[in-house]
């Protein structure tokens, strides 16, 4: 295919980029010998009401309107509607197509939209080229719903929806990250204060010519004051020295591009354990967080603040709102639990103790932020390979579960936090594993429906192996994600580290068991596998027999801390 003619309605760096990207990847998937005498438009919706007509695309309508505003204006259930930001709208006609969205980053989506339904895409992993997507791997359904939608207008079910980096100091990687994070209709990318000034200025023209909102935190406070020892835990409630620190931080923000929020938390380390410190610390830290967005808005900078609730050293009393203690009418929420076990569902009446404890502490938040009109938002831990360990569980199910609980409490902001694992020397990919997870994560925020999304994941494996690959990584997945309820009891070792574990472990017989049962299934798997053909198999294989190796030490060192505590 030749150069396509694309009609751009204003100049605008994410605009341009997104005309440059359709021709870029017209010329790289559509077939030489196609030929059209079809116009490309886009826009924003603002342009397209500003510079065209809509005649053409509700000729029947006695005053034609735009799809936005026909949703909008057309009845009273939908009269006083506000599109998200990111909602954009794919509008075929005879000789034209308009790529349009609410707003210019949406615009980006509708082409990357346009061309994965045109080409038959799917952008799996960062860094890596796209996948077919077979037409014949859609089922009538799918194509049914397809062609009823083309016309409808996209929205995300997230709003928020971003991916969270505290220490992957990988330019190469963070580069594909941001592409395919685009790709991929993700809009936020969450660092540390520390990574930033070290990959930022390579990060930051690829942010912006995507319109990709950037935040900036997490545990950096020792980026402002390299006094301080890691994970000692400030005293928030001394003001003595808060004034320049704030005013460090203000004076940073201001030379970030793309910066949308500041995020930044206490220490990684849990709080004294007494009444008085557990509500002098929150309220502490929750007014810093406010006197922090006071400054900036003072020096002219409007960005999001918000605070965490986060269980750090599994103090509950720094993820729970204490009675006594204010929240915040001016700072958003961030709820971060650790120690979650993912082999359940996450809701009230179906966890475990602690689980149900932490939901409890989530409804809470979510609804005291709403009485405050503060935005409410979850961080998760799918593709973390600390959390989830080195025995890496595919969570397909567990995203799907856990977005639907999280609308249904009326939550529409969630990020998912990306921690490498350590090399092992035996060939596993971390960044190859969590990325089931992460483009799950990231079809699941657009409320993809999950088979839909499955299907596309899926076409990344060969032909002749697909359905088996399909339901060995999703059973491993369930019965990995076991092991997760143990880093609570073991914490801050996990099933991994039995190593460090002086005392006696009660739950040693029942981990040992399980790790026996997943390395007899690993085996019976790898046997498939060896037998296995077709182009791009490898990583399947590599991921097992990291899986058969970790397993093997594992059951024996459990084996023997049961025998000798």
């Amino acid at each position: 295919m030749g150069k396509l003619a694309i009609r751009q309605l204003r100049e605008h760096p994410v605009l341009n980029f997104a005309s440059e990207e359709l021709q870029a990847v017209s010329e790289s998937y559509a077939e030489e010998s196609a030929a059209t005498s079809k116009q490309w438009i886009i826009g924003t919706w603002s342009d397209c009401e500003r510079h065209l007509s809509a005649v053409p695309f509700d000729p029947a309508a006695a005053k034609p309107v735009w799809p936005w505003q026909r949703e909008a204006e057309g009845d009273q259930e939908h009269a006083e509607y506000t599109y998200p930001d990111d909602a954009y709208v794919i509008l075929r006609g005879e000789d034209v197509i308009i790529l349009a969205g609410h707003n210019e980053r949406a615009a980006l989506y509708a082409v990357y939209a346009y061309c994965k339904e045109e080409f038959q895409l799917e952008w799996i992993y960062p860094g890596e080229a796209a996948v077919h997507v077979s037409r014949q791997a859609y089922s009538l359904e799918r194509e049914q719903a397809c062609k009823a939608d083309r016309s409808a207008i996209q929205i995300p079910s997230m709003r928020r929806r971003g991916f969270v980096y505290e220490n992957l100091k990988d330019e190469p990687y963070l580069l594909a990250v941001v592409d395919w994070l685009a790709k991929n209709r993700i809009n936020e990318l969450f660092m540390t204060f520390m990574l930033w000034e070290e990959l930022g200025s390579a990060l930051a023209p690829e942010l912006a010519k995507r319109g990709i909102a950037l935040t900036l935190g997490g545990h950096s406070m020792t980026f402002f004051m390299p006094e301080l020892m890691e994970k000692k835990q400030l005293d928030y409630s001394d003001l003595s020295w808060q004034p320049g620190v704030i005013a460090g931080i203000v004076q940073y923000c201001g030379k970030v591009p793309q910066l949308a929020r500041l995020s930044l938390w206490p220490e990684d380390a849990a709080i004294a354990d007494n009444e008085a410190e557990k509500k002098r610390f929150l309220s502490g830290y929750i007014r810093f967080t406010e006197r922090i967005k006071e400054a900036l808005g003072a020096a002219g900078i409007e960005i999001e603040v918000e605070h965490i609730a986060y269980n750090a050293g599994l103090s509950w009393d720094m993820l729970e709102l204490l009675d006594g203690v204010e929240a915040s009418d001016r700072s958003d929420v961030l709820f971060a639990y650790w120690g979650r076990d993912y082999s359940k569902q996450w809701s009230y009446k179906d966890s475990r103790a602690e689980d149900a404890r932490a939901v409890r502490a989530l409804k809470r938040w979510t609804k005291t932020a709403a009485e405050k009109n503060r935005n409410m938002c979850v961080f998760e831990y799918y593709s973390d390979h600390f959390m989830l360990s080195p025995l890496f569980p595919a969570l397909p199910g567990r995203i799907y579960d856990d977005m639907a609980l999280f609308k249904q409490l009326g939550i529409d902001s969630i990020v998912n936090l990306v921690v490498p694992g350590s090399g092992a020397g035996d060939g596993y990919s971390w960044k190859w594993a969590q990325g089931y997870n992460s483009y799950l994560f990231a079809r699941c925020a657009w409320d993809d429906r999950d088979e839909a999304a499955l299907e596309d994941y899926w076409q990344y494996a060969p032909a002749s192996e697909r359905a088996f690959l399909r339901a060995a990584v999703d059973r491993m997945g369930c019965k990995l994600a076991r092991l997760t309820q143990y880093n609570f009891p073991l914490f801050p070792a996990r099933v991994v580290d039995v190593k460090q574990l002086a005392a006696p472990v009660s739950e040693a017989g029942a981990i040992s068991a399980e790790l026996i049962e997943l390395e007899a299934e690993v085996q019976s798997m790898l046997v498939r596998l060896r037998d296995g053909t077709g182009t791009g198999l490898e990583p399947f294989m590599m991921y097992f027999n990291h899986l058969s190796a970790t397993l093997e030490e594992l059951s024996r060192e459990w084996a023997d801390k049961g025998e000798h505590g």
